[in-house]
Protein backbone atom coordinates (compact mmCIF):
# COMPACT_ATOMS: atom_id res chain seq x y z
CA UNK A 1 0.00 0.00 0.00
CA UNK A 2 2.91 2.49 0.61
CA UNK A 3 3.54 2.34 -3.20
CA UNK A 4 0.45 3.29 -4.24
CA UNK A 5 0.50 6.35 -1.53
CA UNK A 6 2.97 9.13 -3.54
CA UNK A 7 0.96 8.06 -6.82
CA UNK A 8 -1.62 9.32 -5.52
CA UNK A 9 -0.29 12.40 -3.92
CA UNK A 10 0.93 12.80 -7.74
CA UNK A 11 -2.35 12.11 -8.89
CA UNK A 12 -3.62 14.84 -6.74
CA UNK A 13 -1.27 17.03 -7.44
CA UNK A 14 -1.92 16.98 -10.72
CA UNK A 15 -5.45 17.14 -10.60
CA UNK A 16 -5.23 20.51 -8.79
CA UNK A 17 -3.01 21.97 -11.28
CA UNK A 18 -5.48 21.14 -14.35
CA UNK A 19 -8.10 22.28 -12.30
CA UNK A 20 -6.39 25.43 -11.88
CA UNK A 21 -5.01 25.42 -15.51
CA UNK A 22 -8.91 25.17 -16.80
CA UNK A 23 -9.77 28.48 -14.63
CA UNK A 24 -6.54 30.37 -15.38
CA UNK A 25 -6.93 29.60 -19.20
CA UNK A 26 -10.65 30.41 -19.21
CA UNK A 27 -9.19 33.99 -17.75
CA UNK A 28 -7.06 34.37 -20.35
CA UNK A 29 -9.08 33.51 -22.66
CA UNK A 30 -11.74 35.97 -21.73
CA UNK A 31 -8.62 38.62 -21.90
CA UNK A 32 -7.70 37.88 -25.14
CA UNK A 33 -11.02 38.16 -26.69
CA UNK A 34 -11.98 41.10 -24.89
CA UNK A 35 -8.76 43.10 -24.82
CA UNK A 36 -6.63 41.70 -27.51
CA UNK A 37 -8.45 40.74 -30.14
CA UNK A 38 -10.71 44.06 -30.65
CA UNK A 39 -7.51 45.15 -33.00
CA UNK A 40 -8.15 44.37 -36.35
CA UNK A 41 -5.14 43.17 -37.07
CA UNK A 42 -5.04 40.37 -34.78
CA UNK A 43 -9.07 39.83 -35.66
CA UNK A 44 -8.23 37.11 -37.73
CA UNK A 45 -5.85 35.42 -34.78
CA UNK A 46 -9.67 34.77 -33.11
CA UNK A 47 -10.14 31.07 -35.02
CA UNK A 48 -6.42 30.08 -33.85
CA UNK A 49 -6.97 31.00 -29.89
CA UNK A 50 -10.42 29.06 -30.03
CA UNK A 51 -8.85 26.27 -31.20
CA UNK A 52 -6.11 26.12 -28.82
CA UNK A 53 -8.32 26.99 -26.05
CA UNK A 54 -11.12 24.03 -26.97
CA UNK A 55 -8.10 21.56 -27.60
CA UNK A 56 -6.48 22.72 -24.33
CA UNK A 57 -9.92 22.23 -22.27
CA UNK A 58 -10.55 18.73 -24.29
CA UNK A 59 -7.02 17.44 -23.25
CA UNK A 60 -7.80 18.57 -19.24
CA UNK A 61 -11.16 16.88 -19.23
CA UNK A 62 -9.50 13.46 -20.61
CA UNK A 63 -6.82 13.70 -18.10
CA UNK A 64 -9.02 13.96 -15.43
CA UNK A 65 -11.39 11.72 -16.91
CA UNK A 66 -8.36 9.57 -17.20
CA UNK A 67 -7.32 10.10 -13.13
CA UNK A 68 -11.03 9.89 -11.69
CA UNK A 69 -11.20 6.08 -13.75
CA UNK A 70 -7.61 4.85 -12.49
CA UNK A 71 -9.02 6.22 -8.71
CA UNK A 72 -12.21 3.93 -8.98
CA UNK A 73 -10.01 1.10 -10.47
CA UNK A 74 -7.61 1.34 -7.19
CA UNK A 75 -10.36 1.36 -4.64
CA UNK A 76 -11.93 -2.28 -6.13
CA UNK A 77 -9.70 -5.12 -4.67
CA UNK A 78 -6.30 -6.36 -6.84
CA UNK A 79 -7.58 -8.73 -9.53
CA UNK A 80 -5.75 -10.37 -12.67
CA UNK A 81 -4.93 -7.62 -16.04
CA UNK A 82 -7.82 -9.65 -17.42
CA UNK A 83 -10.35 -8.82 -14.94
CA UNK A 84 -8.94 -5.16 -14.61
CA UNK A 85 -10.01 -4.10 -18.03
CA UNK A 86 -13.39 -5.91 -17.65
CA UNK A 87 -13.65 -3.58 -14.43
CA UNK A 88 -13.07 -0.67 -16.05
CA UNK A 89 -15.53 -1.87 -19.03
CA UNK A 90 -18.38 -2.11 -15.91
CA UNK A 91 -16.93 1.52 -14.17
CA UNK A 92 -17.43 2.75 -17.89
CA UNK A 93 -20.94 1.77 -18.61
CA UNK A 94 -22.09 2.46 -14.80
CA UNK A 95 -21.36 6.02 -15.12
CA UNK A 96 -23.31 5.96 -18.58
CA UNK A 97 -23.21 9.70 -19.50
CA UNK A 98 -20.78 11.71 -21.70
CA UNK A 99 -17.07 11.62 -20.53
CA UNK A 100 -17.91 9.36 -18.31
CA UNK A 101 -19.24 11.93 -15.99
CA UNK A 102 -23.01 11.28 -14.31
CA UNK A 103 -25.74 14.19 -15.42
CA UNK A 104 -24.84 15.51 -12.07
CA UNK A 105 -21.40 16.17 -12.83
CA UNK A 106 -21.74 17.57 -16.32
CA UNK A 107 -24.64 20.06 -14.77
CA UNK A 108 -21.99 21.04 -12.18
CA UNK A 109 -18.91 21.44 -14.64
CA UNK A 110 -21.39 23.40 -17.09
CA UNK A 111 -22.57 25.64 -14.27
CA UNK A 112 -18.97 26.40 -13.49
CA UNK A 113 -17.78 27.08 -17.27
CA UNK A 114 -20.77 29.63 -17.77
CA UNK A 115 -19.83 31.42 -14.26
CA UNK A 116 -16.41 31.60 -15.27
CA UNK A 117 -17.29 33.37 -18.36
CA UNK A 118 -19.35 35.64 -16.89
CA UNK A 119 -17.45 36.43 -13.96
CA UNK A 120 -14.63 37.05 -16.26
CA UNK A 121 -16.18 38.92 -19.04
CA UNK A 122 -17.95 40.97 -15.93
CA UNK A 123 -14.29 41.96 -14.35
CA UNK A 124 -12.94 42.52 -17.96
CA UNK A 125 -16.00 45.05 -18.78
CA UNK A 126 -14.97 47.02 -15.84
CA UNK A 127 -11.31 46.99 -15.90
CA UNK A 128 -12.54 48.67 -19.58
Amino acid sequence: MNSSRPQRKTSATFEYFLFTAMIVETALAAFVYKIILRDPDLGRLSVYFGIFYFGFLAWCIAQLNTLHRRRKLAHTTPVEPAEAASNLAAIEKHTGSALGLTSAQLAIVAVAFVSAVAIFSWALKLLR
